[in-house]
């Protein structure tokens, strides 16, 4: 009786733990998390991320900022500067001045206005060319900048993506590994049976425990990998958190179209290729700019415009009656300056931007000889990826096969249930590496794409 029991929960078993098994091919070309209500999409998620992320919005910000900086460079160098100025005083105490003048010989009150209105320009003629190097570094800075800010869309969009494929293998390999445990626990049933029957040992028995505490803390691990990637996944987007289940596929690369792609993109006109060549030159703008100042004098526009109430001053005379008289002075002239000496603190600043250029030369030169490593690294990693994915399609297949021809031969008693049960978990193991190499090849894409700057064709 137990024997026909075991019979039927066997069948039962292979009928079940396959389940899984038959969709990780499709699956692992789409993964089918469709759910009613509300869902989140790639797209969608890309959409928000937009919306949300505070990297993305730093970035345009910088952009921005650099933009401001051009004006600076614009109004500090090249236009006129215009002030305006006023006093007035509500209460006043004049200095008395000694004057000795004949019959008018005493201390007598200074004059000065109590009110003033001054406008004062002026305009540098020519300042050793350090305000062209100024606007060429902000120019420079403000184009590093524009590049930086269109790449950081292509970053928020492929980091979307690659967070996005995560979180849906980490539910596929969490599902799977449910399955797998449901068939162990089956198998251990089975197995005490067969104990308690005579037909197993107690060895078979240790041996399925065994199995089935690794089966369960391996799921446990993947429950953790399904929290851990789909809050990676909400951080990326800008929010503090996100439950909606997702909606979407794994997709399926195809590395000839891939392949032909790549061999079109010009490396070295890589985003960050260009932008850090160009706070290179940004940087040798400002080192220019700074050393220009220690040997040339600057010359300048000057002038001045004021108007002041007169206060008149009478000598046995009555006041006059009105007071408030604006007259005017002007003066319009040309000043030259030269720090000639100042601590040293010119020769300094000078050293500074000078030291600050080479490093961002070193940047730039070792930028240049790591991208084409890190080209040629992401484009093998792509290439082994999908070469693994199209092995382990066979594997399934094949280990699909190995179950099926297991469990025929366990119900015509030429297999034991220890052959079934180490074909079942082949076929998981090999449908775990399926999904896996998927997403490693995913990953290379997209690693591949962030290095080119550019999205390349896989479908």
């Amino acid at each position: 009786m137990k024997r026909t029991a075991a019979w039927f929960l066997m069948a039962a078993v292979w009928a079940v733990s396959p389940a899984w098994a038959q969709d990780t091919a499709p699956a692992a070309a789409g993964s089918g998390l469709e759910t009613p209500g509300s869902s989140l999409t790639l797209e969608e998620a890309q959409k928000e991320a937009l919306e949300h992320s505070p990297e993305y919005r730093r970035a345009q910000d910088a952009e921005k900022e650099a933009g401001w900086e051009q004006l600076e460079a614009w109004s500090k160098g090249f236009l006129p500067h215009v002030t305006a100025s006023g006093k007035h005083f509500f209460d006043t105490q004049y200095a008395f001045e000694e004057v000795a003048f004949g019959a008018l010989s005493g201390a007598f009150p200074e004059n000065f206005p109590k009110t003033t209105l001054s406008l004062d320009a002026d305009f540098d003629l020519f300042d050793g060319f350090q305000n062209v190097h100024q606007l060429d570094a902000a120019n420079n800075g403000h184009e590093a900048k524009k590049i930086l800010s269109d790449y950081a869309l292509l970053q928020l969009q492929e980091e979307i993506r690659l967070r996005f494929y995560e979180s849906l293998a980490s539910k596929l390999l969490s599902d799977m590994a449910d399955e797998n445990v449901k068939t162990l626990e089956s198998h251990l049933q089975i197995v005490q049976d067969q104990l308690d029957n005579g037909q197993a040992t107690k060895y078979d028995q240790l041996r399925v425990d065994v199995q089935l505490s690794e089966a369960k803390s391996e799921a446990v691990s993947y429950h953790d990998n399904v929290i851990l990637a789909r809050e990676a996944l909400a951080q990326a987007m800008g929010l503090e958190g996100d439950e909606r289940p997702l909606t979407g596929d794994l997709p399926v690369l195809d590395l000839d179209t891939l392949l032909k792609d790549v061999a079109t993109i010009d490396i070295t006109q890589s985003p960050q290729l260009r932008a850090q060549k160009l706070r290179s030159l940004a940087a040798g703008d400002q080192s220019a700019a700074a050393g220009a100042s220690l040997w040339v004098p600057k010359i300048s526009l000057i002038g001045e415009y004021q108007w002041y109430n007169e206060q008149s001053l009478t000598f046995g005379q009555p006041a006059p009656a009105d007071l408030n008289v604006y007259p005017g002075s002007y003066f319009f002239g040309a000043s030259a300056t030269w720090n000639i000496l100042d601590g040293g603190e010119s020769v300094a600043k000078a050293n500074e931007a000078d030291e600050q250029a080479k490093q961002a030369q070193d940047d730039y030169v070792a930028a240049q000889i790591q991208t084409p490593y890190d080209f040629d690294q992401w484009k093998r990693r792509l290439v082994s990826s999908v070469a693994l994915y199209k092995a382990q399609l066979k594997n399934v297949d094949e280990a699909k096969e190995s179950t099926r021809l297991a469990t025929v031969g366990f119900k015509a008693g030429t297999r034991t249930t220890t052959d079934v049960l180490d074909a079942e978990v082949e076929q998981y193991r090999a449908s775990a590496e399926l999904v896996q190499s998927q997403l490693g090849a995913l990953e290379a894409l997209i690693h591949l794409e962030l290095l080119t700057g550019k999205r390349l064709t896989h479908d």
